[in-house]
């Protein structure tokens, strides 16, 4: 299931700080809680399961998107500028078919700020369009991101996750591995990463750092890079990704991605 949410911006020439993944993250979980807290507190704490106990949250977003010429960076801060009076949003959910338009009614007319402790936009929803992603009767489809990708690695007995480049020898056991995972999660049975393939098929040289809880003594930091790529997989597996990310971090805004038809 994936929402495009189109926002109206209450105030003009406002402030948005750089790091705004996580203030959106916790905004959708604040909606689901308003809701059904039992539901909201079983996805921020626990999500779906494996039986060694990783879990995944199996929902994801893209980057806010404003009009061309209505937003700049400032130069040397960590705040963008934005005069737009719209923006949207696109967010994708791995969630029964009986449960969407009990979502859909969550994010209507909702108010929110994006922002941090100095400052912030305001907008409220004022359009929900719901996309039925087509997935073409192929074995291998085209996938542009709408936020860059995030993959963590153990690596020399280290306590924590490098997060690694595309080009790491790695990499793609490790985006297929997390792909079948997560389809595992939902209850289904394991599938095989043999039969799937994964290929890069144009890598962007820029990359997107984003702090998580910044400003906070809690604060850490992610690096996700963008490119296109091929997945070969049963449509069940593409499904997944579409739904609930490629790669991890997927519920702070990381791997969302959409079939490009060219």
């Amino acid at each position: 299931m994936r929402l495009i949410l189109k926002f109206k911006i209450t105030k003009k020439q406002q402030l948005l700080p750089l790091n705004y993944q996580y203030p959106i993250s916790a905004w959708i979980y604040k909606i689901f809680a308003q809701a059904d807290k039992e539901f909201a507190t079983k996805l921020h704490e626990s999500g779906y399961k494996l039986e060694n106990g990783k879990t995944f949250k199996l929902f994801t977003f893209s980057q806010l998107r404003f009009p061309k010429n209505t937003w700049k960076i400032i130069p040397r801060s960590d705040r963008m500028k934005i005069w737009s009076n719209y923006a949207s949003l696109t967010i994708a959910f791995h969630l029964p078919e009986q449960m969407e338009n009990f979502v859909v009614g969550l994010f209507k007319q909702q108010k929110v700020f994006i922002g941090d402790k100095i400052s912030g936009i305001e907008m409220e929803v004022e359009n929900i369009e719901v996309i039925k992603e087509k997935i073409p009767d192929t074995k291998s489809v085209q996938i542009k991101l709408l936020s860059p990708i995030t993959l963590g690695l153990l690596e020399n007995n280290k306590k924590h996750e490098t997060y690694i480049l595309p080009t790491h020898p790695k990499y793609k056991e490790l985006f297929l591995k997390n792909l079948t995972d997560k389809y595992t999660a939902t209850g289904k049975n394991n599938i095989s990463i043999e039969n799937l393939d994964f290929n890069i098929t144009k890598l962007n040289t820029k990359t997107t750092k984003q702090t998580i809880k910044a400003h906070t003594p809690a604060q850490t930091e992610v690096r996700g890079y963008w490119f296109d790529f091929e997945l070969t997989a049963p449509k069940e597996i593409i499904e997944i990704g579409l739904n609930a990310g490629f790669g991890s971090m997927n519920s702070v805004g990381f791997g969302c991605g959409e079939v490009d038809f060219g």
